[in-house]
């Protein structure tokens, strides 16, 4: 003990340098003299039993928080992966790493219970990894000291990050339960990854503040206890020398317990003089910095830091440390013995001492390497394409926003390059999705090559890559993206044998100071893409507002709200349209078309805005809600569906590629009082050969309903007759542009007769569209057609309205 060493020698010193004097005083003067030691010695010792045991408790807590901090870093980066994966291995992890806050959860708790629940506390405690020798007195310190200053405040960042937790183990679920759901597109994973993100990072702050408190906490009742320490030798001078024998064990033992605590630690320990000069490492800190623990005695800490954080710790080489600024957790780069770096999180205490220049100062150091790797490999993840490796749409709209900006507040010009591929759907579906996706790996190192250095480029989604040409004009702009489509042009793409040339359409925006948004640089690159491709593909086109094509498109892109606002309004209505059979038989036919109102109240044929809907991705969302809108009515009439043989709906392309889409339709079949008999599915020609494989899949689960199968616009492909063998569907419906003209055309009466004697070599029903005349029915009959679709036969009207006139003469049009 370094007070009563001190004061003894100091006594002395003066008992040297004093004059003799009587015995009596001699001895009255000793006994004060002893009476002082003794009481200061008592004093230290409780003092410093007190601190060694309030420094060790909080050593703990703050132990405690670094598993606390790992297990909820290491379950934040995991659930991240299982967003986009699904792995139920992954999910496991997150919940097996969860455990670790939650037993501390279940500690606090039980500790707050009324009266508190040790056996509880101390489960928790061991569920969260704290070391059996230091459950006890955590639960003491809680126990006494949870209303304390400082120590209130770790309590509450404790809760708050229990919040976190417990959010963490919701999303978990939630996210399990999306994935039982079905596989999930890319906006939910999105959406999923943005959620752990946030909740990682509000933690990150709370685990900060925590480990603050505690050092403060257990720093301001170490000064209290210096404070009060004159009022309490008063109350217990007396007591000192019967119980100095047994307190000084407890203080050896305390001691010890420190001891151990020290060179056992799951964390790095430092004890150091001002000058930062090592005193004394614990093993932890030798096996974090690669080195033997007593190699590090007598080495500057300022020495073990990385050149480049070193400023940020000393003001200039050759300054001591001003630790009354390290109050709070810092972490830096250190260096090993090997030349590698460790990201050290570490926190100080200054312990005061009684002599000039016997200052310590006790440094706490957990390596957050692993953790730091975590965190960036996450942003990485959140800002970076996982298949090429380029940024991702999110950063691209980042970046995009900042060259806005400059280009508005700076008066600097640049260019923004939308890149689509040409028949990358054919390579793919031919292929297979392994090689899509290493041809955009390798379109992607193709373009990269060619990029200059201080532009950026990233994937948007699907096919599509987006390039930000920085201070570049609108001519130079065309002759960078001339070079780029050139160089992808020129490559070839290798696989399994068969080669395929690869071409892009580019469509450019230049950023001149105009007062734009991102979305709208986005939507005006994708017209000019869209240009790019109805001009024959492989070409670049620049948008510009005055330009009439792109004004269509931008047209057809207002459709898109007009339809969803329609979908979500119940503004989309249904007719229909009789189907006349030619045999003479009056049968109950007819084809649902669906009609939009708009905001105004104008009723709209499909034609408007359905190419904008498969254009844009809205026409299955058209399509769900037709066949459920259909079947309601349907089975709102159950004397219509006794009199009803066929009714015919719809199908666009995007609804025969996506599996959910059956899915959905099978799901309303079987909820539905409707037979599934009555209802026939029409799939145009060309959507069913362009998703054959898909269209295939689609036609054997309807028909194994009983529904039957239409293929609408026979006769527009190339290869019509081809793709018979393939589809088993029940009816062809001819395209009108064999039927219109086919008074005045000979060829046309030659090809209807032929699809008609295939057909019904096939035992397929025909069906004639566009039939404007009902003096064209004869001739229809005559070479072999079944039954026949027209504002001749039939003008469509309101569905409901078809199903309450039932099976009345029908209302037709004059001729």
């Amino acid at each position: 003990m370094t007070t009563p060493v001190k004061i003894a020698s100091t006594n002395a010193q003066r008992q040297h340098d004093s004059a003799p004097i009587p015995r009596r005083h001699s001895l009255r003067s000793l006994s004060y003299e002893i009476g002082y030691v003794v009481v200061l010695a008592a004093i230290a010792v409780m003092l410093t039993a007190a601190m060694l045991e309030i420094q060790t408790t909080a050593t703990a807590y703050v132990v405690g928080e670094g598993h606390w901090s790992k297990a909820q870093q290491d379950a934040s980066h995991t659930l991240y992966r299982y967003a986009a994966d699904g792995d139920p291995e992954q999910l496991a992890q997150v919940r097996e790493s969860l455990q670790v806050p939650l037993g501390d959860r279940q500690a606090r708790l039980a500790m707050e219970q009324d009266p508190p629940d040790n056996a509880a506390a101390r489960k928790g405690f061991l569920q969260g990894r704290i070391d059996p020798e230091d459950v006890d007195r955590m639960i003491r310190m809680y126990r006494f000291l949870q209303n304390a200053p400082y120590f209130r405040d770790s309590v509450t960042q404790w809760r708050l990050g229990d919040e976190g937790v417990l959010e963490l183990q919701r999303l978990a679920t939630e996210i399990e339960t999306a994935h039982a759901q079905g596989a999930l597109d890319p906006a939910q994973i999105t959406a999923f990854q943005d959620r752990v993100l946030e909740i990682n990072s509000s933690l990150r702050p709370i685990e900060a503040a925590f480990s603050k408190s505690m050092v403060q906490g257990s720093r301001l009742l170490r000064n209290i206890l210096l404070a009060i320490s004159v009022l309490i030798f008063l109350i217990v001078s007396w007591l000192v020398i019967v119980v100095l024998r047994s307190t000084l064990y407890r203080i050896r033992d305390s001691e010890g317990t420190f001891r151990a605590a020290f060179h056992q630690a799951a964390v790095g320990m430092l004890r150091m003089k001002v000058d930062s000069r090592i005193l004394e490492a614990n093993e932890t800190m030798g096996h974090i910095l690669g080195v033997p623990a007593a190699s590090l005695t007598g080495i500057r800490f300022l020495d073990l830091v990385h050149d480049e954080d070193r400023a940020s710790i000393a003001p200039a080489e050759g300054h001591a440390i001003d630790w009354s600024l390290r109050t709070e957790p810092s972490e830096h780069r250190f260096l090993r013995e090997d030349g590698s770096t460790r990201w050290l999180r570490w926190t100080v205490s200054r312990i005061e001492g009684h002599e000039r220049g016997k200052e310590r100062v006790f440094a706490l150091v957990e390596d957050v390497s692993e953790a730091r790797r975590l965190s960036d490999e996450m942003k990485y993840q959140a800002s970076h394409d996982a298949l090429t490796g380029l940024i991702n749409r999110r950063e691209i709209e980042k970046r995009l926003q900042r060259g806005i900006e400059s280009a508005r507040s700076l008066g600097e010009e640049h260019a923004f390059l939308f890149l689509d591929l040409d028949q990358f759907k054919l390579i793919n579906d031919t292929c297979g999705h392994v090689a899509g996706d290493q041809l955009l790996r390798q379109i992607a190192g193709v373009l990269m090559l060619h990029m200059r250095s201080k532009d950026w480029m990233g994937r948007l989604g699907g096919d599509e890559f987006a390039v930000l040409l920085e201070q570049t004009g609108e001519e130079e702009a065309v002759r960078i993206g001339q070079r780029l489509r050139r160089a992808l042009a020129a490559s070839t793409f290798h696989w399994e044998g068969s080669k395929f040339n690869v071409s892009c359409s580019i469509g450019i925006v230049c950023l001149n100071g105009v007062k734009l948004d991102v979305g709208h640089v986005l939507r005006a690159a994708d017209r000019a893409c869209y240009q790019a491709k109805e001009d024959g593909r492989n070409c670049i086109r620049v948008y510009h507002e005055s330009n009439q094509a792109m004004s269509r498109r931008r047209d057809e892109m207002a459709w898109v709200n007009d339809i969803r606002a329609a979908i979500a309004n119940d503004r989309i209505v249904l007719h229909a349209q009789r189907i006349e059979s030619l045999d003479g038989v009056r049968r109950l036919h007819y084809e649902v078309l669906v009609r939009l109102i708009d905001a105004q109240g104008t009723l709209h044929s499909p034609d408007s805005f359905l190419p904008a809907a498969e254009r844009y991705g809205e026409a299955m969302a058209i399509d769900r809600l037709v066949v459920s809108m259909a079947l309601d009515e349907l089975a709102r009439h159950p004397r219509h569906l006794i009199h009803l043989e066929l009714c015919h709906l719809n199908i666009s392309a995007q609804s025969i590629a996506n599996p959910e889409f059956r899915s959905h339709v099978a799901e309303l079949l079987d909820a539905s009082d409707v037979p599934a008999r009555k209802l026939c599915f029409e799939l145009t020609e060309t959507a069913a050969i362009a998703n054959i494989a898909q269209a295939q899949e689609f036609i054997a689960d309807m028909r194994t309903r009983g529904c039957k199968i239409a293929l609408d616009d026979f006769g527009s492909g190339l290869s019509s007759f081809a793709y018979l063998k393939n589809l088993e569907v029940d009816i062809l419906k001819i395209d009108g542009v064999f039927i219109r003209d086919i008074a005045n055309n000979e060829v046309d009466s030659v090809l209807v007769r032929s699809m008609c004697e295939v057909a019904r070599s096939l035992g397929k029903v025909t069906v004639a569209e566009w039939v404007e005349d009902r003096r064209m029915l004869d001739q229809l009959k005559a070479l072999g057609v079944d039954q026949a679709q027209g504002f001749g036969i039939h003008e469509p009207c309101a569905l409901v309205d078809l199903i309450n006139q039932g099976m009345r003469p029908l209302r037709r049009r004059r001729t």
